[in-house]
């Protein structure tokens, strides 16, 4: 009884410092602009794609590559939902970069996903698999002139 106990004890403990790391983490998505680097796992290279995420009022905000692009998000644990995400509507120039940021707005719009940090990478992972992968970046200081 006493070893069932203390490993409770054990699997409780470690969930909790599991949870508190996936916190911290989550906490310095703000620090950072976070660039496309793969979608649906297909490498996005020199990708215009970006997002930044203000944890104070649960908004993102950033680039589909043509266009400005916000909405909402709600952290639970580990897992990210978007919602209410808006976009410009200026043409992209080139058909094949209207088609992936149109593929980036669906795969933002209303979906839950895992979060995954490895580094300074951050991956949304649906049913296991990469959905979206995006590199981390310092958010460069703004000055006031």
């Amino acid at each position: 009884m006493v070893r069932l106990t203390a490993m409770l004890l054990v699997l409780l403990a470690n969930t909790c410092n599991q949870q508190k790391a996936v916190k911290q983490q989550i906490g310095s998505i703000q620090d950072k602009r976070w660039s496309l680097v793969n979608m649906g796992g297909t490498v996005q290279e020199k990708s215009p794609i970006w997002l930044e995420f203000d944890t104070a009022t649960h908004r993102f905000s950033g680039n589909g590559g043509c266009n400005k692009v916000a909405g909402e998000y709600q952290l639970d644990g580990n897992e990210i939902t978007f919602g209410k995400v808006i976009s410009t509507r200026m043409a992209c120039i080139d058909a094949q970069a209207n088609e992936r940021e149109s593929a980036f707005l669906r795969m933002l719009s209303d979906r839950t996903y895992t979060i995954k940090f490895e580094e300074r990478q951050l991956q949304f992972r649906d049913s296991g698999r990469i959905a979206m992968m995006f590199d981390g970046y310092k958010k460069a200081a703004v000055t006031k002139e």
